[in-house]
């Protein structure tokens, strides 16, 4: 084995040393993720680069919004893969305010063009309140 073969081995190892280590941060820290709000309901946006509306899990449950999602990784006959540095699986959550009454039932998601699910949950008054434990949110295409 020549010197050079030995430094781009070496060099290989580390690539792909620091690809494992940079889905391993991915795979921990929760998505990006925004909580707005007008008179009648709540909406969640969330971050998910990479992902298919079916790729998607968006639950309600004790006043926070939790969204999963399994993306694939980019497959190609033509390219080697050099840097596999993103996860598959993303995942976070975000808590409405203490005094958030939603209506679960009637929330609506949906996946825009560049990878951001919109997640409006309305507003319910005290009276009605109804809410559900754990309920999946639908995902409109």
């Amino acid at each position: 084995m020549n010197p050079r073969t030995v430094v781009r081995s070496l060099g290989d190892r580390l690539y792909r040393g620091v690809g494992r280590a940079t889905r391993s941060v991915q795979s921990i820290r929760p998505v990006d993720a925004d909580l707005l709000e007008n008179e009648t309901s709540y909406l969640v946006a969330v971050d998910t680069p990479g992902v298919e509306s079916s790729d998607l899990d968006i639950r309600y449950l004790d006043g926070r919004v939790t969204v999963t999602c399994d993306r694939n990784h980019l497959n190609s006959d033509r390219f080697e893969r050099r840097f596999w540095g993103r996860t598959t699986t993303l995942s976070g959550s975000i808590s409405l305010p203490d005094d958030a009454i939603v209506d679960a039932n009637e929330a609506e998601a949906r996946l825009t063009s560049v990878g951001t699910v919109r997640i409006e949950l309305p507003k319910e008054s005290p009276e009605t309140r109804a809410e559900p434990a754990g309920e999946q949110i639908p995902i409109d295409d």
